[in-house]
């Protein structure tokens, strides 16, 4: 098969009150050129400026067109991903005539997210988890205009005896502080010292490792699930009432087993329910950083109280 370059927006960010953007376009070849659009840049350039605002509503509006081309596996690293050759570029126009001109990298403002993190927590982690370097984890894609592109979710690193172990990749987002970090990594040390029963006595998703390099921590990796859906009231609609009770044994059974060693889910909501391909109803994120109105009330919110209340909500969507 030819060897093909692809390239696709990795990232945008849009404005509500202004038409400027930023997005990152990835190549296949492992290259990322950060972009910055401001239409006051366009000079007596209708076509151009007419181009370049039904793009920022497509941006806007978050949809995706998918073309359906599948070919077979590929895997960079993760290293390959956050480290890639990266350019600054912005983008001018005069008479309908695009130029586009590059920027100095020094000042640009993108970096790669990460977390830092210092003192005995990070020692202490060798003792509960394993970690990995970003050069040691494999990215798997379908398709290969993703390679390289799409965010990474599905990763391969090595497991006992030369096999190979499927893991679900969680970034440390820009957003996503130490603070924040270090408590959802406290509670799934809570999780692997209570030696909590696995599958199928519960149903909670594990963390298998961390990727990160000395204090630099970039993404935890957790059991890989094969999704079905996201737990929802329209897929409980159309769910059977003895697969729906199912659904709630398994929950409901999981979040016993928590409380019992004293340990808060914390973030409690559907979405927060994946139903694997063999209907099975898996507790994930443990982040606790935020949880929608409707679900918990604010002051309940990281508390063993907190997550009763969510859990009945979450069974009285099964019922309905």
């Amino acid at each position: 098969m030819e060897n093909l370059l692809y390239y696709g927006i990795a990232f945008w960010q849009t404005h509500r009150t202004e038409d400027d953007c930023e997005l990152a376009i990835r190549t296949s070849n492992g290259r990322v050129f950060y972009c910055r659009f401001d239409p006051s840049q366009f000079h007596r350039s209708p076509s151009t400026t007419k181009l370049y605002f039904k793009c920022l509503n497509t941006l806007r509006s978050e949809e995706e067109e998918i073309d359906g081309f599948y070919v077979e596996d590929a895997r960079p690293t993760i290293s390959q991903y956050l480290f890639a050759l990266y350019f600054v570029c912005a983008l001018k126009a005069t008479d309908d005539t695009p130029e586009p001109y590059q920027l100095d990298t020094q000042d640009s403002g993108w970096s790669t997210p990460k977390t830092r993190m210092n003192g005995a927590f990070v020692a202490s982690l060798d003792q509960w988890t394993q970690s990995y370097h970003p050069a040691d984890v494999e990215i798997s894609y379908d398709r290969p205009q993703h390679v390289s592109i799409k965010d990474p979710t599905r990763v391969v690193v090595a497991g006992p005896g030369g096999s190979e172990v499927t893991c679900f990749f969680k970034p440390f987002r820009l957003t996503f502080g130490p603070v924040l970090a270090r408590k959802e990594l406290r509670t799934h040390e809570e999780i692997v010292k209570a030696k909590i029963p696995p599958f199928p006595e519960t149903s909670i998703c594990r963390l298998r490792g961390i990727v990160r390099d000395g204090n630099d921590f970039y993404s935890m990796l957790f059991t890989w699930i094969e999704k079905k859906a996201v737990l929802s009231k329209g897929l409980a609609a159309k769910s059977s009432t003895l697969r729906k009770q199912r659904w709630a044994n398994q929950i409901g059974r999981s979040v016993e087993y928590l409380h019992q060693r004293a340990i808060v889910w914390g973030d409690v909501k559907a979405e927060n329910v994946l139903i694997d391909r063999n209907d099975d109803a898996w507790v994930i994120d443990f982040g606790g950083s935020y949880t929608p109105p409707g679900w918990v009330d604010a002051e309940k919110a990281g508390t063993v109280e907190g997550d009763m209340q969510g859990l009945a909500k979450i069974l009285d969507l099964l019922r309905s």
